[in-house]
């Protein structure tokens, strides 16, 4: 009995060596045979939106006149932009600054020679074909810094969609052409991941002079091409081969 014993012992051991070696190698075989790959989708369209930066600044020798006459410019400009078909909501604040003027003589301590108000606004206009005209109409009715122009597009899930689905057939033509330059073939998928993103044309920056051509009251109507603005994708996604 003893040597059967033995040998039943021996046998099972054999068995479960074996099977852990299987599993061991059906493991390692998983995670060797995958390809790895990175895709990239560009869909480039017209911007449909855009937000400009405006500035009244206004002086005087005391704070509470520069601070009287910068709201009554800036009233004015408000009310202009709001007949022009700019919803109020698309009308924001994005900065106010009240700062001395100084004036600095040799051996002397500096001394206030008057303030300054600087009211910054953003105004969102939704038809960029009207970009121009807004910018007239804000500097003939007291805005005197035009900062720059922010184009882009919105209401886009539908493109970013189609950007998306690009970058996961470019995953997928890198993946094909790797796994038949290594003799296999695409089995499956392990695991994949993806975002889309806004890419915003840059800044186009302005000063007074740009924006009315010579003078506040040029006829000259401001010209702005906003080009084109791009919406890009990327995916990662693995893939199971054999």
């Amino acid at each position: 009995m003893k040597p059967k014993f033995m040998l039943i012992v021996m046998l099972s051991t054999l068995c479960l060596l074996f099977f852990s070696t299987s599993c061991f190698a059906s493991a390692e075989t998983e995670l060797t045979n995958v390809i790895s790959v990175s895709g990239e989708g560009v869909i480039r369209l017209a911007p449909n939106t855009a937000d400009i930066n405006f500035a009244v600044i206004t002086e005087a020798d005391e704070a509470g006149v520069a601070q009287a006459k910068n709201s009554e410019l800036l009233s004015k400009v408000i009310n202009s932009l709001k007949n022009a078909g700019i919803s109020a909501t698309d009308i924001n604040t994005s900065g106010y600054y009240l700062n001395p003027q100084y004036i600095y003589e040799e051996g002397k301590s500096p001394r206030i020679s008057g303030y300054e108000v600087r009211n910054e606004i953003t105004a969102t206009v939704r038809d960029t074909a009207l970009i121009g005209k807004i910018i007239d109409l804000a500097v003939k009715s007291g805005i005197n810094q035009v900062q720059n122009i922010r184009f882009y597009v919105e209401g886009s899930t539908v493109q970013k969609a189609k950007a998306l689905t690009q970058a996961i057939e470019d995953a997928r033509v890198k993946a094909e052409v790797i796994a038949s330059a290594l003799g296999k073939k695409i089995v499956g998928i392990k695991s994949a991941s993806g975002n889309w993103y806004n890419d915003a044309l840059p800044l186009i920056l302005f000063d007074k002079s740009m924006a009315t051509g010579t003078g506040g009251d040029s006829a000259i109507s401001t010209s702005i091409n906003p080009g084109l603005v791009e919406i890009r994708a990327t995916a990662e996604i693995v893939y199971l081969v054999n």
